[in-house]
Formats: structure tokens, C-alpha cells, sequence
């Protein structure tokens, strides 16, 4: 019988080269039994045109690492609303509507769990593609609605006391344990588990095409998603979307041996700054004693080691 499961994830420019080959790697040090596919932009010659179809930075070398890493590629053409929106928190923003295209595969999948490409996991997570959900649900993990880093763009109730991490459970209870609905009911998009439909596929794109003011949605297709699945998701702990701010402002809940995937968020991403001296530049930053410095090598670390095929523990950088 042909397994009709698969791990997911988009990569529409080169600078997520490295990250992709940190989540493929990652995959397979954890023993998945499923395939990772790369949705990637289509640069085949349309013929109205006698232009691509798609512009980027990637090349034909780059998606000769990502099938070096196993991966199965898809061509694809970036979804844009049609009112098209002006400004956007970060420039890579505007590719995220493509996301959606996940849904778009039923003919060749039952079930997906989409993954972002800045993600690492830690652990196998293959349940998940069994995990039972109702028609036209989804499942994710709750987002942090914090604002840790004070980033002045973010919504203006994204303080502590309106995140559903601060009122929901502790450590060893948040391993499996979400946060009810009722405390805060909106997702990370990094990780959807879903049943691919191409009839959910064409009304999100008509949500999209009609959405009655596109700039609001400041995280584009977070936003969009939880309007559309209000009400019509299941929650996951936090260990399945572990966004790296967590580790120090939710101290409280996080357990570094509990992490089943991190989630590299934010602009700074671990490969945009090599580790070599695992040991010599650990003690070089926690001499800085900055608590989110030290935590984000910690984090960083494991990356690079999946990245560099090392064996490690998460205990080997506890602080």
C-alpha cells in the first residue's frame, strides 16, 4: 500500500537554502518514515509570455542540494491576493500566501503536516500524520502573543497577559498539554496538520480574493488562517512549534528535553552565523550574561549540529 502522508514545506528563495537542508536533515536523524516535499517556485517558460513563470534566486544547483538531501520537489506559482496589499513587517512576508497551496494536494495525499522551513525537529513526530481531525479542521500549536522584542508593528494587545502561554500549563503538564481555546484562540502557522481538499483549497483562495481589508492581516497567512479556521482547529502543546523565544519568556513551561521541533522565528536566523567552537563560544556569551543571548546559542547550537551531522544531547549547553 503507497503511503499517502507527507511533511511539506515552501522555499522560494535561496537564502532558506540552508535552513531547508537543516529541517531535511533533521528529518531523517529523527527516523521519519515520510517524505519531505519542497514546494518551490516554477521557472518553466510560459508560453503567452515567453518569460518564466516564476522569478527567484534559486538555482538549478540549489535544487540539485535539495534533492541531494531526498527531498521531492514541486513546482509551483505564488498565490498574491488579487487587491494586492502594500507593505508587509518583513519583505519575505509576501510569499507566505503560497502556503495555502497545501491544501492543493489531494490528489496525491491524505494527510499533511506543513512544516516552515526555518524549523528543526528534535524528535520523531511521525503520530501526527495518523492524528485523527475532523472535516475541514486543522491542528497547531498555539502562537506567543508576548511580543517579547517590543516590536513596535505588532498588534497592540500582544502584551503577556493576552498570550495563552502565560495562564496555560507548566512544565512536565505542557509537554503534552496545550492551552485551552478559550485562553487565547490563535495559532502559529509553522506547523499545520491537515487533510488536503482541493474544494478547502479554492474557498480559501475566494477568502483571500474577497477579504475586505488584506492589510490588516499582519502576519499574512497566520492571520488569514485563523480567521477562516475560527473556531475549527485542534491545539498541540507547544513542543511541536517551539518558537525560540519561548525558552526564556516562558521559561516556566519549557523543557529543553520535551522539544519534539524548534522554530527558528524572527529574521535571525542560526545559519546566518556559522558556530565553530561550540564550547569556546558558549562561554564567551554567557560571560555577556544576556538571558536570551545565551538561550538563543543553546538553540542555535542544536541546529548547527543537525546541520553538521554531530551527535549531541540538549543537555551538553544547559544553563
Amino acid at each position: 500500500m503507497v503511503e499517502r502522508q507527507a511533511w511539506v514545506t515552501l522555499v522560494t528563495e535561496n537564502s532558506y537554502l540552508k535552513g531547508l537542508q537543516g529541517l531535511a536533515r533533521s528529518l531523517k536523524r529523527v527516523k521519519t518514515a515520510y517524505p519531505l516535499v519542497v514546494f518551490h517556485p516554477d521557472t518553466s517558460i510560459d508560453p503567452s509570455t515567453g518569460q518564466p513563470k516564476e522569478k527567484t534566486s534559486l538555482t538549478l544547483e540549489d535544487l540539485k542540494l535539495m534533492s541531494i538531501e531526498g527531498c521531492k520537489l514541486k513546482a509551483i506559482e505564488r498565490i498574491h491576493p488579487s487587491n494586492k496589499r502594500k507593505e508587509y513587517l518583513w519583505s519575505y512576508y509576501k510569499d507566505t500566501w503560497t502556503k495555502l497551496r497545501v491544501w492543493d494536494l489531494e490528489e496525491e495525499y491524505d494527510r499533511v503536516v506543513f512544516l516552515d522551513a526555518d524549523m528543526l525537529i528534535m524528535k520523531n513526530i511521525d503520530h501526527l500524520m495518523k492524528m485523527s481531525l475532523p472535516k475541514d479542521f486543522l491542528s497547531a500549536a498555539n502562537a506567543c502573543t508576548c511580543n517579547p522584542r517590543k516590536k513596535p508593528d505588532y498588534p497592540k494587545d500582544w502584551i503577556p497577559s493576552s498570550c495563552a502561554y502565560t495562564k496555560g500549563p507548566i512544565k512536565p503538564e505542557s509537554e503534552d498539554t496545550p492551552p485551552s481555546l478559550e485562553l487565547k484562540g490563535y495559532f502559529n502557522s509553522g506547523l499545520l496538520v491537515l487533510t488536503p481538499s482541493k474544494q478547502m483549497f479554492e474557498g480559501l483562495l475566494n477568502y483571500l480574493n474577497n477579504h475586505p481589508n488584506i492589510n490588516s492581516l499582519n502576519f499574512p497567512d497566520q492571520d488569514l488562517l485563523n480567521e477562516f479556521f475560527k473556531g475549527k482547529w485542534i491545539p498541540l502543546s507547544y513542543t511541536y512549534n517551539a518558537l525560540k523565544t519561548l525558552r526564556t519568556c516562558h521559561a516556566s513551561m519549557w523543557d529543553d528535553r520535551a522539544i519534539r521541533n524548534v522554530h527558528y522565528i524572527m529574521a535571525d536566523k542560526p545559519w546566518n552565523k556559522e558556530i565553530i567552537n561550540f564550547e569556546q563560544e558558549f562561554q564567551d556569551v554567557k560571560e555577556t550574561n544576556d538571558e536570551e543571548a545565551i538561550s538563543l546559542f543553546v538553540l542555535n547550537s542544536w541546529w548547527w549540529k543537525v546541520w553538521k551531522e554531530m551527535e549531541f544531547s540538549v543537555d551538553e549547553f544547559s544553563v
